[in-house]
């Protein structure tokens, strides 16, 4: 998916229902100024789901011609307050509707009360509710995304003018700069090993470009997830489970990161597994590995881990990983690479 940057008002009610203008522009002609309130300003409000979808309206979104209806896109959101951006989170799959899902979406609201809920809202901080329930649907809400999509910074996330020119309300791309940014500001949210390895990047004499790459290669994401997906040849599915839920699903290297000796090892297919994300937490901790079986690799797991916690985590000692579809090469390079993991899962079991 391409990932996108867009612009909201400033909220200082976590963008669960309207602020008024604290913070907001004070440009006459602004939305921000008359009417004062921006329909992003719902936009967390998770209370209010249809079939399990957060419908809202992003301003960047917005075109005479509703040209991006039926687009998939990664979106980092950002807003102004006085005059600086800051970076409040990002939608990992916002997907772009059309007049007809938009117009559906206005009668779920009207039938369900949360319009009024709204103008109460706007009431209560004495702005003028008029405006609110456009008679175009898609001026209401043009996005809608699952709430487990969203992530959200610590603490919004002040970005330099440069990283986003413009401060207008426009879909912009989110380039390998930005990108690169993010991944190391943002990486205080994951483990200690990530967060090290992603701030090494980031200060290493590389081009954005292969920083951007290799960004999104020791999370998981990016290149390094399609060479999983297309070496292994089994579409996108757990390669013990079989469970094919995307959103849960992660892009494991087996030689850990720091260990790989250059970058053709980090961004090696055969050097991944794709995994349901409790599996590869287990699998990054070096709490299981794969063992060889004659032909196939077996699950085996540090006893450490108890029955009753097996049982809770639905996988079995010498579950088998789902090999179909490495070619011959592909499985003696896997092979090299899943020996690493295992001495260092005997090497623990020592200690």
């Amino acid at each position: 998916m391409e990932e996108k940057i867009a612009r909201i008002c400033w909220n200082i009610q976590n963008w669960k229902k309207p602020s008024g203008r604290s913070g907001k522009s004070k440009e006459a002609n602004s939305f921000e100024v008359n009417p004062g309130f921006g329909y992003e300003e719902w936009i967390f409000d998770f209370e209010k789901l249809i079939d399990g979808y957060k419908y809202s309206f992003l301003q960047p979104l917005n075109t005479e011609k509703n040209r991006y209806k039926g687009n998939y896109f990664i979106i980092w959101l950002y807003a102004l307050k006085n005059g600086q951006r800051f970076c409040i989170a990002k939608i990992n799959k916002a997907i772009c509707i059309d007049n007809e899902e938009a117009h559906q979406a206005v009668i779920k609201y009207r039938e369900n009360g949360w319009l009024d809920e709204m103008k109460e809202d706007l009431i209560d901080i004495g702005i003028s509710p008029d405006n609110l329930g456009q008679n175009n649907p898609l001026l209401n809400y043009n996005v809608k995304f699952d709430p487990r999509d969203i992530v959200f910074f610590h603490s919004p996330i002040e970005i330099n003018k440069n990283l986003i020119p413009s401060h207008r309300y426009i879909l912009q791309n989110a380039n390998d700069e930005f990108l690169v940014f993010m991944s190391e500001k943002s990486a205080s949210g994951e483990d200690d090993e990530v967060a090290e390895d992603i701030k090494y990047i980031a200060n290493d004499n590389l081009s954005i470009s292969e920083k951007s790459t290799l960004i999104n290669a020791r999370i998981g994401q990016g290149q390094f997830r399609k060479n999983v997906i297309a070496l292994w040849n089994n579409g996108e599915k757990c390669a013990v489970t079989l469970v094919d839920i995307k959103e849960i699903l992660i892009a494991s290297h087996i030689k850990a990161w720091r260990d790989c000796v250059n970058t053709s090892e980090r961004l090696d297919g055969a050097n991944g597994i794709l995994l349901c994300s409790h599996i590869d937490k287990l699998f990054d901790r070096y709490l299981i590995t794969f063992i060889k079986k004659n032909r196939n690799f077996e699950l085996k797991i540090n006893p450490k881990i108890s029955r009753s916690q097996l049982k809770s985590l639905q996988i079995n000692e010498g579950d088998g990983l789902n090999l179909n579809g490495l070619d011959i090469d592909s499985l003696a390079r896997f092979e090299n690479y899943i020996e690493h993991h295992n001495k260092i899962f005997f090497e623990n079991l020592a200690e």
